[in-house]
């Protein structure tokens, strides 16, 4: 995934933080307004669907199981139209490489819109990768040889802006499902990639 520039990450935490702070305030003035909600979330995530490759075949990656966690809290600006900031993270893994540990955090703003039963919801954020290893060198099969790769020691990160598409579905006060994609780099047909997720929700109703 390509970094996006830091000018632009400070630009869309500054605006993260504003409206979050913000639309509480302006929700508060809605005579209209839904209950306020806190709920929390887990699932899965599957990162990068068709890009990554996993044998010497060419075969690529579909579905791996990567468990998520994540928190969201709807303001509702009308009855129907709520934003619902979300932070999350999945838990530490390994991949291919059993030295290598990878973990993402996320940080979106979505706007909700309620529609019965089932709600739509898209929003933008921002995506980082932690990705660490025990340093030193490991000795890899190169082809008709081995070679001695470099192994992480200290944490890198990679950040993406992704843009947030999904639905959610009301069982019942307490309980929701969830099923949404993460678009990485949207405008370039080239480089864009997606991760697909689901999870199931508890929600706590107006708590704060």
């Amino acid at each position: 995934m390509n970094k996006i520039k830091y000018p632009t990450i400070r630009l869309c935490v500054v605006t993260f933080l504003v409206l979050t702070f913000c639309s509480p305030a302006f929700c508060a003035t809605k005579s209209s307004q839904s209950s306020n909600d806190l709920y929390v979330s887990l699932g899965n995530l599957c990162e990068y669907v068709g890009k990554i490759q996993t044998d010497a075949n060419g075969g690529k990656n579909i579905c791996s199981f990567m468990p998520s966690l994540s928190m969201n809290y709807d303001y509702f600006a009308t009855g129907d139209f709520a934003f619902s900031p979300e932070i999350g993270a999945t838990l530490p893994k390994s991949g291919r490489d059993e030295n290598i540990k990878t973990m993402t955090l996320f940080a979106l703003l979505n706007g909700k819109y309620k529609t019965g039963s089932v709600n739509l919801i898209a929003g933008v954020g921002l995506y980082y990768t932690r990705i660490w290893g025990p340093g030193g060198d490991e000795t890899l099969n190169n082809g008709n040889s081995s070679d001695s790769f470099p192994l992480p020691k200290d944490p890198v990160y990679t950040r993406n802006f992704i843009v947030n598409l999904g639905i959610q579905n009301v069982f019942s006060k307490d309980i929701s499902g969830e099923l949404y994609t993460y678009v990485f780099n949207a405008l370039k047909k080239e480089d864009r990639a997606f991760s697909v997720g689901f999870s199931v929700s508890y929600h706590f109703g107006e708590v704060l």
